[in-house]
């Protein structure tokens, strides 16, 4: 049902109700004045008791009718009614004033009824025909009355001037008329300003239902995202279960391997049965393994390496170089196939021995991690280096569908994010109407746990878009005191908010450095922020710059919780948090320092820490400034 249809059935309501009140008033006004007048009084009670049965039968029909109406919701008839109630109006009025005395009759002023009642039904077209008609049928009656169509009901039991002279009664007729049209013309004027607020406000609560039903369809397809997104973690977790239990197969195989070597050793040294053992427990490993001895030539190759790398017999004896620790570059010359390195300068491990290949075997990219080792028998002589083979393939598949499922979810998850943020933008806003206070705080917070979501889903994308090398980079000359000052100052609330102490080491004078300034700008607002969070109220962060003729040095220290050594070697990988910030319950997704990281590599600078639980921490970079 429309706002025009549920205005129309009201107003038809109040002509009713009306119609009671002012027909129970005419009741005990004639009773009254049959009563206690002591003139000659022309109308009989009989008279105004069939009146007010009549005025019973009126209203209960019209009762009846739009009850029927409502319940087939046959609104259509409405406009018929309205006109009935209107017409049967103005015939009741008449007859009133002319029972009254005519033009001696207060009854003039009951016109008004109708003509407002015309207004909110039909607007100033039905007002202003409304008003007409009264004031035309007032005039008849006046007329017909003077000149004994119809016969005059003297008021006071005789004839008052009024009545006597024909231009006195028009004069006021016309009067009374002219007054009904201009209450039919701003009543309808009134109406038509009340119907386009109707208008106005029935094209707003449609939209607000569309808001509501896109809201309900994102809110369903965001529940659906996130039982995705759970079943997701489970099966992630059963991946973790998976590495860990490889990477302890891993370890136990690297040990078995320098293990197998020494045995063998030994087995050649006693008899060349145990050498056949143990060189047939080498030829037995699915990965390659590659022996060069201490006169850096190849003295040994598994099947795994001959049939991988196509390496042959003829191959052993031939030198190999040591750079970069016999890299695996140092053997393209002799491998007849295509392979990638990337070495432990670009892998930048734990382990500085180690190295990444990457070869097409039998239609597949396999991707091997590569321990180069030092062989040294049990007197600590040096016999010749080892390059043991460990099969990651699986491992970096696994890895791919992990930031593929990342990139997609936070896809997925930052349109009905942003959808339900602009609507509770707007309902905060006042669009949808006023709000009391606790419906406000209410809704702020999920504003606010809104945004923090949609913050770890920017941190989500910007992961992935490091790790599939879409992170894009627009380097020019910036002013780096303009960057820190934009990041100090958008975080100026926190610092004051915690009572933070602040200083700022900044020379006057700076040259421009070769950047992203929109990406230094995360790095400084991730840094900041830790340093910020992670310090308690009333403490202390100091920022340094320093710079020389190559390059520029960024301090920022605290004196807050510290990062636990335990942690600290895990500090830049992706989703951690160290144990005593987990505990404090603190906000945070552990991508930040991962990107910060990552940025700061792009830019050809390195990135350090210095931290003591319950000390404090100094993070440090630097930067090219060409």
């Amino acid at each position: 049902m429309d706002i025009n249809t549920e205005r129309k059935i009201a107003v038809n309501g109040l002509i009713i109700k009306a119609r009671w009140f002012y027909a129970v008033g005419v009741l005990i006004i004639g009773i009254l004045t049959k009563i206690l007048s002591k003139s000659n009084i022309y109308f009989s009670l009989s008279s105004m008791l069939s009146f007010f049965i009549f005025i019973i039968f009126i209203n209960i029909f019209f009762y009846l009718t739009i009850l029927l109406v409502k319940r087939n919701q046959a609104y259509n008839r409405l406009n018929s009614i309205a006109y009935f109630q209107i017409i049967i109006e103005l015939v009741i009025f008449i007859l009133i004033t002319h029972l009254a005395g005519g033009i001696e009759s207060m009854s003039l002023v009951f016109f008004f009824l109708p003509i407002v009642a015309a207004s909110l039904l039909f607007g100033l077209k039905g007002s202003v025909v409304t008003a007409i008609l009264s004031g035309l049928l007032i005039n008849i009656l006046i007329i017909f009355e003077y000149y004994g169509i119809i016969p005059h009901i003297s008021r006071y039991g005789v004839d008052t001037f009024e009545f006597k002279d024909l231009s006195i009664s028009l004069t006021k007729t016309l009067t009374i008329s002219l007054f009904y049209v201009i209450v039919g013309i701003f009543s309808g004027f009134g109406s038509r300003m009340l119907f386009t607020r109707e208008k106005l406000l029935e094209e707003k609560t449609k939209k607000l239902k569309e808001q509501k039903k896109y809201r309900e369809n994102e809110l369903k397809q965001l529940d659906k995202t996130t039982k995705l997104l759970v079943k997701r973690d489970l099966e992630l977790t059963t991946i973790n279960k998976e590495l860990d239990k490889k990477i302890k197969d891993i370890k136990r195989s690297e040990k078995s391997m320098f293990k197998a070597f020494d045995d063998l050793k030994e087995a050649r040294e006693k008899s060349e049965k145990e050498s056949h053992k143990i060189a047939a427990i080498i030829a037995n490993f699915i990965d390659p393994i590659i022996v060069i001895d201490k006169e850096n030539k190849l003295s040994l190759l598994n099947p795994a390496a001959k049939d991988i790398f196509g390496l042959i017999d003829s191959d052993l004896g031939k030198e190999i170089s040591s750079d970069n620790n016999y890299s695996m570059n140092n053997f393209k010359k002799m491998v007849k196939k295509d392979f990638q390195v990337k070495t432990s300068e670009e892998l930048k491990p734990h382990n500085p021995n180690e190295e990444e290949v990457v070869i097409n075997y039998s239609g597949q990219d396999l991707t091997y991690k590569v321990i180069t080792e030092k062989v040294l028998d049990n007197k600590n002589e040096y016999l010749g280096t080892m390059k043991v083979f460990y099969n990651l393939t699986r491992e970096k598949i696994i890895d791919k569908l992990k930031s593929e499922f990342i990139s997609i979810a936070a896809h997925q998850l930052r349109t009905p994010l942003s959808a339900i943020k602009w609507v509770i933008k707007m309902v905060l806003d006042g669009d949808s109407g006023p709000l009391n206070k606790d419906q406000q705080q209410l809704l702020f917070k999920g504003y606010q746990s809104n945004e923090r979501i949609i913050n770890l889903v920017n941190d989500m994308l910007n992961v992935s878009r490091i790790e599939e090398g879409r992170f894009g980079y627009s380097f020019s000359d910036c002013d780096f005191r303009e960057v820190l000052n934009i990041v100090i100052d958008s975080l100026d609330n926190l610092i004051k908010g915690k009572n933070i102490k602040f200083f700022l080491n900044i020379p006057k004078k700076m040259p421009k450095v070769h950047l992203d300034r929109q990406k230094m700008t995360l790095v400084l607002q991730n840094l900041l922020e830790n340093a910020i969070k992670y310090t308690p109220e009333y403490g202390k962060i100091e920022i340094t710059v320093e710079f020389s003729k190559k390059f520029l040095k960024f301090k920022i220290k605290d004196n807050g919780v510290g990062i636990p050594e335990k942690d600290q070697g895990k500090l830049f990988s992706k989703f951690f948090r160290a144990d005593n910030v987990v505990r404090m319950q603190t906000e945070g997704s552990g991508l930040g320092l991962f990107i910060v990281k990552n940025v700061i590599k792009r830019h050809g600078g390195d990135l350090t820490f210095q931290s003591e639980e319950g000390k404090g921490t100094e993070f440090v970079f630097t930067l090219p400034i060409k």
